[in-house]
């Protein structure tokens, strides 16, 4: 047993053929006592504990060997970054050293020579679907093409599979069209400009293989190539084109541009290996005697004449060079006529560059000067093959100066809603300049309705309709007012808009009735306050007559189908609130004993209305000789005609004039009713006497107020029914007349 417990353990545990079941089975069987057992648990528990706590150490040990070595990787990684960006720099410098050489012939495989015809090949650029409305195709050469595949920037998952063609100053991406018969196997995707575009070549540690990425603000696009030997010639490819498109255009530009001033004389001879005499009018390196940057202080005493050749021979404070012109040169040390040439116009070889940073920055104001200024010179020259580049090239930032200045106009655009419409002057300006007049005159009217609605929505609906109403109408019409000065001011050389502008003005109006009617067409209004509030709106809608619109007419024809079901709403309530009096009335004279104050309120109302002879119906002194039902019928027809002339129209003439017929027509037939019902045979009388006030007196007042006079031939007729009531005897049966008054 001894031996067992004295044997290593740390040998045993670590053995491979150690199985634990079957040492703890041993163990229990070989240890004699507890005593035993319980010491041999303990070594073995002290055992456990330092292999854990070495096992610590060790971890902690490599966990910092590992941060070590993931600093070392990183201050190893930034150096080499810094290596590759110092060898970057340090071959640009011998690109431009080598370019600015004094002595040293250009190399005949310098990547700044244009390409040869042999190295273009043939290309199937022609199959590309939608590039025609681009590029002008009919002479386009395709300097290389492939199949690439289009990654993901941050994931580097493929993406699209494209066929890329290089031009010699843009790089066209195009998809494959698979399963397609026919010469057309592209489709077009996208252009990008090789002079606004950085070419960045990635490595596999960059986590993709075989990749290149083009960088065109703010977009980033990933591209794979077949082989690494494909994407080096793609990469080349393209540097190749960018310097020497580049190199062309300040060539053509160059030559262009210049301005011969005078008689140009030959160059001698000595001075042709000279660099500086390549180009008229360049070199700043002459003799002192020709040199015009030469000063000397003795030239007052001299008189050679050489002080009247100097063009900068001037006041020191006066500047010689101009902001869009290069320094005045001699032609020729050696020619005796020779004239100055005057170089200028070097601005069109940074335009692409200037536009994209005026729109990047939204100086939009800066970006049209240089377009007008670019397209003046367009004009004056557009013969020369550097024009032609330069309008693609003009029209592309034109394009992308539009979008900006429509997004400028975007109607989510919250700071437009608060403000008026001149704050939409200045994009509305330059889109009218740049020819986008009837876009604009669009754009700038859907910003003007996002707006009206937003400032329609603030106003907070208050207790009286009236008073949100007069709200509502000052502050639509205001914004109306507005809106057509301001399209009068920027829309004044298109005169051709003010149809557009007079259609978005009547389709706002329906908008404004819309919400007009919602709030005042309903059951608890009645014809009084609906005409209170459309003499509001109908006020304010007379004040776009200082702009020189009238909408007046239009917006009674929107309200038309309103106002009349409001009055035949209104017609129907007062007819059943008519039959509902005649049926609990008495038939007695009202009395007012004790009501004095009103009786004197009502003798005013009805005077008021133009019943002149209404005291001659007072009784004593606290009676009227007519019943209640005949006295609220007489108030409610008076009103309802008045609350009525302030809302018809023309149009609703008739349809109001049939309304009071029918009121009169129901009091008539209720008359005919109670005469014939034989309850009140003993107020026969002044049940006529009722039936005549109505009939003669209050009937031919409303013909007055309507002005219809004897052009309503149902009035007429209705007035003529007071005979037949007269004739009228009482009935043995009440219930049968009644039906037949019902019947009527």
């Amino acid at each position: 047993m001894a031996s067992k417990v004295d044997e290593p353990l740390t040998l045993k545990f670590t053995s491979t053929t150690f199985d634990p079941e079957k040492y703890v089975r041993n163990l229990s069987a070989e240890c004699d006592t507890d005593a035993e057992l319980q010491d041999h648990r303990k070594r073995i528990q002290a055992l456990s504990e330092e292999t854990a706590i070495s096992l610590k150490k060790n971890v902690y040990k490599n966990y910092m060997q590992f941060i070590e070595t993931s600093k070392e990787i990183s201050y190893l990684e930034a150096e080499m970054y810094q290596l590759g960006h110092f060898l970057a720099e340090q071959k640009s410098i011998l690109t431009s050293q080598q370019d600015m050489s004094l002595f040293g012939a250009e190399d005949s495989s310098s990547s700044a020579k244009p390409l040869n015809k042999d190295e273009k090949g043939s290309s199937s650029i022609e199959s590309v679907e939608g590039l025609a409305g681009v590029l002008d195709i009919s002479d386009i050469n395709c300097v290389f093409e492939g199949d690439l595949m289009e990654v993901f920037p941050d994931t580097f998952l493929p993406k699209l599979k494209v066929h890329a063609f290089l031009l010699h100053d843009s790089m066209v991406i195009a998809s494959i069209i698979q399963n397609r018969r026919g010469p057309v196997r592209y489709k077009f995707l996208s252009l990008f400009e090789l002079e606004n575009v950085a070419v960045v070549n990635m490595t596999s540690a960059d986590g993709t293989k075989d990749a290149f990425k083009i960088l065109l603000f703010p977009e980033t696009h990933v591209y794979e190539a077949e082989s690494k030997q494909i994407k080096k010639e793609w990469l080349d490819k393209i540097e190749e084109c960018k310097k020497n498109f580049k190199l062309k255009l300040e060539q053509e530009v160059g030559q262009g541009d210049t301005e011969v001033t005078g008689e140009l004389t030959t160059v001698s001879s000595s001075n042709n290996t000279n660099p500086f005499f390549e180009e008229v009018g360049k070199n700043p390196f002459l003799e002192d005697d020709k040199n015009p940057f030469y000063n000397n202080n003795d030239d007052d005493d001299d008189d050679d004449g050489d002080d009247d050749k100097n063009p900068f021979k001037e006041s020191k404070s006066t500047n010689p060079f101009d902001e869009d012109e290069e320094p005045l040169a001699s032609s020729s040390p050696g020619s005796s006529s020779s004239k100055l040439v005057k170089c200028k116009k070097g601005w069109l070889t940074d335009l692409p560059e200037d536009l994209d940073m005026f729109i990047a920055q939204r100086d939009f104001e800066r970006a049209m000067e240089l377009i007008d200024r670019t397209n003046q010179y367009l004009k004056e020259n557009s013969s020369s093959q550097a024009s032609k580049e330069i309008k693609v090239r003009l029209d592309r930032r034109v394009k992308l100066l539009v979008d900006a200045l429509i997004d400028e106009l975007d109607c989510s655009r919250s700071f437009l809603l608060h403000v008026g419409p001149r704050a939409t002057r200045r994009a509305v300006s330059l889109l009218v300049r740049l020819g986008r007049a009837a876009e604009a005159c669009q754009l700038f009217l859907r910003n003007r309705s996002e707006a009206i609605k937003h400032s329609l929505r603030q106003l907070k609906i208050e207790g009286a309709t009236s008073l949100y109403i007069s709200k509502l109408s000052a502050a639509f019409f205001s914004s109306i007012i507005e809106t057509g000065k301001e399209f009068d001011q920027v829309f004044s050389a298109n005169r051709g808009f003010s149809s557009a502008f007079v259609v978005w003005a009547n389709s706002e109006l329906q908008q404004f009735v819309s919400r007009f009617s919602c709030q005042v067409f309903h059951r608890e209004m009645d014809v009084a306050a609906i005409g209170v509030c459309v003499s509001m709106a109908k006020e304010q809608c007379e004040k776009l007559h200082e702009i020189g619109l009238d909408l007046t007419f239009s917006m009674q024809q929107m309200l038309l189908r309103d106002i009349a079901e409001a009055l035949l709403d209104t017609r129907d309530q007062m007819v059943k609130f008519a039959r509902h009096r005649a049926k609990e009335a008495n038939w007695t004279p009202t009395d007012f004993e004790g009501r004095l104050d009103q009786l004197n309120t009502l003798c005013g109302e009805m005077e008021s209305c133009g019943i002149e002879n209404f005291n001659t119906f007072i009784v004593g002194r606290s009676k009227v000789d007519l019943s209640s039902a005949t006295v609220s019928f007489i108030k409610g027809v008076l009103g309802f005609v008045a609350d009525g002339l302030r809302v018809i129209t023309p149009q609703l003439q008739q349809v109001f004039v049939n309304c009071i017929g029918d009121l009169f027509e129901n009091q008539v037939v209720l008359f005919e009713g109670i005469l014939k019902s034989g309850r009140y045979i003993s107020q026969h009388d002044f049940i006529l006497k009722n039936a005549s006030f109505v009939l003669e007196t209050i009937l031919p007042l409303v013909k007055r107020k309507l002005k219809v006079g004897s052009s309503s031939g149902r009035l007429i007729e209705i007035q003529g029914e007071l005979k037949r009531l007269q004739a009228i005897s009482p009935s043995s049966d009440p219930t049968e007349a009644e039906g037949q008054a019902a019947s009527r």
